[in-house]
């Protein structure tokens, strides 16, 4: 049995042949039909590390 697939980047999972159909608290659902089913994968999209510099100490978002 395979593990989960992770994906740090929605373009790294649609190069991969994954296609988005849902959302997770973290990032998306992926999923690429293979002759044996549906092979599943998650998308955690985390900010780069620039991205999160800029955010303000009290954003939310900022938070793990």
């Amino acid at each position: 049995m395979s593990g989960l697939v992770v994906f740090t980047s929605l373009r790294e999972a649609l190069n991969a042949g994954y296609h988005i159909y849902g959302r997770s608290e973290r990032g998306y659902l992926a999923r690429l039909r293979t002759d044996g089913g549906w092979a599943l994968a998650l998308v955690e999209c985390v900010p780069e590390r620039s991205e999160m510099d800029s955010l303000p100490a009290n954003d939310p978002s900022a938070q793990p």
